[in-house]
């Protein structure tokens, strides 16, 4: 098959409407393959080229920045691009969910194999992640990069401090399908202006930058969510006649990111025929709260905060209790 025709197949993939939910991970499973690629920095490079305007007599272009202006340069924002990059991955490897593939594999597959770059890259990068083993591909827009100098509500003079705003488009796609798998904006703030205080940074880059470790902190709650990870109960530790079960230890723990404080919901699954087919259904029992991870990385304590009667006779009848991650 010619690269042309594959290239054409991945888009449609891509280009599909639907959207399918993240599948689940649990402490058996190997760990697929991430690569994270290089922001998009188009939007905030074309307003940077906006205010741009070329010497008299010379070649190249001169930058026309104001104190006004966030980036001096078009290097400035490439290095905030690259930042951006990082903060996802930084994210990732938080999570302790996926093995991180290199970027710069992909990037030298594509010059290896002639991949052409087009407006949406995501043919390109599709084909090569594939070849270098990744599983999903993350990319990555910065939508908007605005910073804002505090002034004194009541005289209006400015404070010399800077509150800030960045806002980011991540996408994550499936190699396998081509399909968009899971998609989030983000938006990330630094200072504040309450009650006549100011609260900010001394320069407007610091308070983008900062901006950015706010945003930071949302990619990895979403990711958590995105890639939800699940295992059953193991066993019951601590039961009251009153409640039932009112502590258990489950089959997921720290070495896939499971942290004191996350929430499972436990469920039972079984099969039903409808239309002639079987197919899965899930009947919800409980919830839990972790406690506490265990040294051994496989497991978790938690305490039961809904279900316990319903835990425990299931548990006594030796009906398989499945868990799995949900927002708190």
């Amino acid at each position: 098959m010619s690269k042309m025709m594959v290239g054409w197949i991945v888009g449609c993939l891509i280009l599909a409407p639907a959207i399918r939910s993240q599948g689940k991970t649990s402490i058996d499973a190997e760990k697929q393959k991430v690569a994270v690629m290089p922001f998009d920095v188009v939007k905030i490079a074309n307003s940077v080229k906006g205010r741009s305007t070329y010497e008299a007599g010379k070649e190249g272009v001169k930058y026309e920045s104001t104190p006004d202006d966030v980036f001096a340069d078009l290097d400035a924002v490439k290095a905030f691009g690259e930042a951006a990059t990082q903060k996802v991955v930084n994210a990732f490897v938080k999570l302790s969910r996926f093995s991180m593939l290199e970027r710069s594999a992909i990037e030298n597959l594509m010059k290896e194999q002639d991949f052409q770059m087009s407006d949406n890259v995501s043919e390109a990068v599709v084909n090569a992640g594939g070849m270098a083993g990744a599983r999903y591909i993350c990319q990555g827009q910065l939508q908007q990069v605005s910073s804002t100098e505090l002034k004194d509500p009541k005289k209006g003079k400015p404070l010399g401090m800077y509150t800030a705003t960045v806002e980011i488009q991540i996408r994550i796609i499936d190699v396998e399908t081509g399909e968009i798998t899971a998609s989030k904006d983000v938006k990330g703030t630094s200072g504040t202006a309450l009650f006549g205080v100011g609260v900010g940074k001394t320069n407007r880059q610091e308070a983008c930058y900062d901006a950015l470790n706010d945003a930071e902190k949302d990619i990895y709650k979403w990711l958590t969510y995105a890639f939800p990870v699940e295992g059953e109960i193991f066993e019951i530790n601590k039961t009251s006649k009153k409640e039932g079960a009112t502590r258990v230890t489950i089959t997921v723990g720290k070495d896939i990111g499971v942290r004191k404080g996350d929430s499972f919901r436990v469920y039972i699954e079984s099969e039903v025929e409808v239309a002639g087919k079987m197919r899965k259904k899930t009947t919800d029992v409980g919830k839990l709260s972790v406690k506490s991870v265990n040294e051994d990385g496989w497991s978790s304590i938690c305490e039961v905060e809904k279900g316990g009667k319903d835990i425990q006779q299931n548990i006594d009848s030796g009906v398989k209790l499945m868990v799995v991650q949900t927002k708190k």
